[in-house]
């Protein structure tokens, strides 16, 4: 999605260069080029943002919040996402018209209302609210992380419950390593591999 927004635009800015930009003449192609850059660009932000709730729920010591980390919940989202983005920006087949002047493009919206809800929508869905997503499950992540750090760390051993089921993910303590791991551990690992190494040679 963010490849097909970045060259949607920077096509029509590089052949408007050389005098060969049809959406700046075509209204056809002035319409489509701003309804597929805004929509692609909006999915785009979005999954970044839905990544971002996804490793908070993946670093959560709750096993409901981890549980939310799957396929099935990801695929809803982009749809939603999609279906979203479709029905705001429609109105780009509308107001988006070609050959205009004193505008930052010659293929731009006709008047200043549907200028002030394209800026608007734009601005909200694309910008303002998923960077302030990201900021507080961004941060919620690092603290669920420092929490896990703090609790391996100090001797505490996390363990499943014998309930739960085949589809909770554990949280990311495989990413999390602490200088005091045991070293009696590591040498018993490295002694058990190295038999199995042997055996299997003889």
């Amino acid at each position: 999605a963010g490849l097909i927004a970045l060259c949607s635009g920077l096509l029509s800015r590089f052949f408007a260069g050389f005098s060969l930009d049809r959406s700046a003449t075509d209204a056809t192609i002035c319409k489509s080029r701003a309804f597929i850059v805004w929509v692609s660009a909006t999915a785009s932000s979005w999954r970044i943002t839905y990544a971002t709730i996804d490793r908070y729920c993946t670093s959560c010591r709750e096993v409901r919040l981890r549980n939310l980390s799957n396929l099935r919940y990801t695929r809803r989202a982009m749809i939603i996402t999609v279906v979203s983005a479709l029905t705001v920006f429609a109105e780009t087949f509308y107001c988006h018209v070609p050959n205009l002047r004193n505008a930052p493009l010659a293929g731009y919206a006709q008047n200043m209302v549907c200028r002030f809800y394209n800026e608007t929508a734009s601005a909200l869905i694309y910008v303002f609210i998923p960077s302030t997503i990201l900021f507080i499950f961004g941060y919620a992540t690092i603290l669920n992380v420092r929490k896990f750090t703090l609790f391996n760390c100090t001797g505490g051993a996390y363990k499943r419950s014998i309930n739960d089921n085949e589809k909770d993910r554990s949280p990311i303590d495989s990413n999390v390593n602490c200088s005091s791991y045991p070293i009696d551990y590591i040498q018993h690992s490295f002694s058990c591999s190295m038999s199995l190494f042997n055996i299997n040679i003889e």
